[in-house]
Formats: structure tokens, C-alpha cells, sequence
């Protein structure tokens, strides 16, 4: 349903052959290209973000840009250098000098030097614009945006529904999406029916072809040439999702008959429009359901067929501490007492292991925690430095 952003970046320009294997900071660097248009890494939606102005000069968030991008964004604290690397590019910079490298070339002015405002590292748009002359690049007052805009909107289908059955003056009234309330004459009218239903009633949906004559009362009438009752589509948002040996069930609020539990089974094909392949939480449907519904409550129904036509709200799942952040493990300095974690919401963030820390493991038997890659949950102290990376002593740490 994304589309893709085409042409981030422009082709690779060759560099030309230089006698000498030195480049003098005075030369501007040619344009690069950061990512291959296929790069599988590069988001299928348009990158947005806020910028700051400092000076004459707006700045974007270094990190939440490029690792967008696809990058991985560094930080050495000792040095106090930035790096994004994606091979084969491996861009540095200062966040304490107005300079900014390209592989092994020398040190170029950047145009200011980064900006750091609540933790979060502000470098200029021109990194963007100018130095790696970006395509797909927009600026609106203080938002950035990088690629396309998805503008596709999905709009729920509008049926015709029966509102009233009159069966003595043999007509019926339905609610038309174009035409409003319209009184449908139907005798003698071989009503056609496509659903397991085979008698009119309140609720169905119905394809009507109109006759010529419309009266002109309030409402009006018509006697049409066809009528014929069709499958009801439904829309609503899935609130749980709940699997089960031999199908999965869903729990999904239908805009109109509230909430009705969908029996998924292997067999039905489900069309999802957006990046997710299985059923997720806050997930808008459209359903068109099974022509029998239990008597239980919830009702439940097999659907004859489910699209789905957004992807999964972001909703952090519960844990047993709601203030626990789900991390993983990127280094460990044991001469400092230090673990570098990367926070799936912040970040790289410094921990502080002093002896005040807690710590759990859900498996006993695994007390390697420190090494890289191993998950963690952590319960952070209110004080975060706003260096880059932040520092934190934290409260505790879960091991999964």
C-alpha cells in the first residue's frame, strides 16, 4: 500500500583519478550515492520529521534520519565523533566542530557545528541537501520530509441497506449512499439473493437497479428492474488477537454491531494491503461475514473472506513493569563497569551497573548478560544525561 521512495539519492559519481592520494579539505567532495534505490533497508514511506532553527541555519535529528535510512548511527564518547555507516559509505562528524568527513577524505566545513537539545543531536540540512544532494527532499516551515508521501487513502465501500420490510403493501425501504431513503416497490419483483438468506430483511445489503420513474415525494419511490441481496461488508478494528490449534481467533469491533470474534481458519485467504502478514492489534478490516452467527457473547462468525487494510497500530505490548524498556545488548565495558544497550524507542543509551542495580533473569541458568545482542528489559533512573549516548543509572534490569 506504501509506496516506494524512488531516487532518494542520485547515481554514484566517479571520482576522478588523482595523482596524489591526498584530497585537500578545500575541494568539495563530489555528489555520492548513500543507498541503492533497492536497498532493502530504505523505509517504504516518506521519512518526517521536525527540524530546529538555529541561527540563519535549520537542523534536522541526525539519528532518527538516518537510521530511518538505513543506517547505523555511532557514537564514541571519547572522541566525541558521530558515524553513519552503510557500506560502502562512512560519514563522520563532530559534535563539538563545524567538520564532516567522507571515508578517508579530509575534514570539510559542515556549515555549523551539530546543536545538542534534549538529548537528541541537531546537524544542518545542508548534510542532506547540498553535501549529499539528496532528492525527494522537502522542506514546509519547520518539517522535513525525505521521499514520497503515501497519499493513498482507503476508503470503505458504501452499501445500499434495507432499513424496512413492509410485506402487506409489498415494498421495501432502503438507504441509499447516493440517493438517500428510497421506497422500492417490488411486486411482482423476482428478488435475486446470493447469501444463504432467502427471504428480505432488515439490516441486508442489496444491489438495486433503479427503474426510470423516481416520484418526487419525501421520500421518493421506484419501482426498480432488479433487486438483488448481495453480502454484507463490515469494517472495524481488531482489538486482540488470540492463536489456537487450527485457526486464529480474532477479536474485532465492527463499526456498527459492536464486537463479533472472527474464527480465522488456514483456509481462508486474507489480503492484507499494508507491510503486515498476520493479524496485529488496532488493524482496521473490512470483512464480509459468514451468513450464521452464534447466539454467544461475543458473536462469533466465520467470515467468508478479510482484508486488511492497515497495518498495526504501534502500541507497546504490556509487561509486568510498564515502566520496564525493551533493549538489547550492544557492548560491555567491564574496566568502567558500563553496558551499551540500544533502547528500541531511544536509542543507544550508557548504563551505569552500580551496586544499587537489580537485576533478574527469567532464565537462571544464563547469567551472561553482558554480551552482545542479549535482550533485556530496563527500568531507567528518572536522571538521563543528555550526552550522546545519554547515561543513566538504571533502577533494574530484566534478562530475558
Amino acid at each position: 500500500m506504501k509506496k516506494n521512495i524512488k531516487k532518494i539519492i542520485p547515481t554514484v559519481l566517479a571520482f576522478a583519478m588523482l595523482s596524489t592520494s591526498t584530497i585537500f579539505a578545500e575541494e568539495r567532495p563530489l555528489p555520492i550515492s548513500m543507498l541503492k534505490e533497492n536497498n532493502e533497508q530504505v523505509k517504504k514511506e516518506a521519512i518526517k520529521v521536525e527540524l530546529i532553527k538555529e541561527g540563519n541555519n535549520l537542523l534536522f535529528p541526525v539519528r532518527k534520519v538516518f537510521e530511518d535510512l538505513g543506517f547505523e548511527v555511532g557514537y564514541n564518547a571519547k572522541s566525541k565523533v558521530i558515524t553513519l555507516t552503510n557500506a560502502p559509505l562512512y560519514v563522520t562528524f563532530s559534535n563539538t566542530e563545524d567538520a564532516y568527513t567522507f571515508s578517508r577524505m579530509a575534514p570539510q566545513k559542515l556549515g555549523q557545528k551539530p546543536v545538542l537539545k534534549d538529548g537528541v543531536t541537531y546537524v544542518p540540512v545542508t548534510l542532506l541537501t547540498d553535501i549529499m544532494q539528496m532528492e525527494n527532499v522537502k522542506i514546509e516551515g519547520n518539517t522535513l520530509t525525505i521521499g514520497e508521501e503515501d497519499t493513498t487513502v482507503v476508503e470503505e465501500k458504501k452499501q445500499t441497506l434495507i432499513k424496512e420490510v413492509n410485506k402487506e403493501e409489498n415494498t421495501v425501504t432502503v438507504e441509499d449512499p447516493e440517493k438517500g431513503t428510497v421506497v422500492l416497490n417490488i411486486k411482482d419483483l423476482k428478488v435475486e439473493y446470493t447469501t444463504i438468506d432467502k427471504e428480505l430483511m432488515v439490516g441486508q445489503a442489496v444491489e438495486v437497479v433503479y427503474g426510470d420513474v423516481m416520484t418526487k415525494s419525501l421520500p421518493p419511490m421506484n419501482t426498480p428492474k432488479s433487486l438483488k441481496v448481495v453480502d454484507k461488508i463490515s469494517y472495524g478494528e481488531v482489538l486482540s488477537v488470540e492463536k489456537q490449534e487450527g485457526g486464529t481467533l480474532v477479536l474485532y469491533k465492527d463499526s456498527k454491531l459492536g464486537e463479533v470474534s472472527l474464527n480465522i481458519v488456514p483456509t481462508l485467504k486474507v489480503e492484507y494491503l499494508g507491510k503486515d502478514k498476520e493479524f496485529k492489534k488496532g488493524q482496521k478490516l473490512e470483512v464480509v461475514l459468514g451468513d450464521a452467527m452464534t447466539m454467544s457473547l461475543p458473536p462469533m462468525n466465520n467470515p467468508k473472506s478479510v482484508k486488511v487494510l492497515t497495518d498495526s497500530v504501534d502500541v507497546e505490548e504490556k509487561v509486568e513493569d510498564e515502566n520496564l524498556s525493551s533493549a538489547t545488548v550492544v557492548s560491555f565495558d567491564k574496566e568502567n563497569n558500563q553496558v551499551l544497550i540500544k533502547d528500541d524507542k531511544m536509542g543507544e543509551v550508557l548504563l551505569n551497573l552500580t551496586k544499587d542495580v537489580v537485576l533478574e533473569f527469567k532464565n537462571k541458568e544464563d547469567k551472561e548478560w553482558t554480551k552482545e545482542g542479549a535482550k533485556i528489559k530496563v527500568q531507567y533512573s528518572p536522571i538521563m544525561t543528555r550526552s550522546l549516548p545519554p547515561i543513566n543509572n538504571p533502577v533494574k534490569i530484566v534478562v530475558l
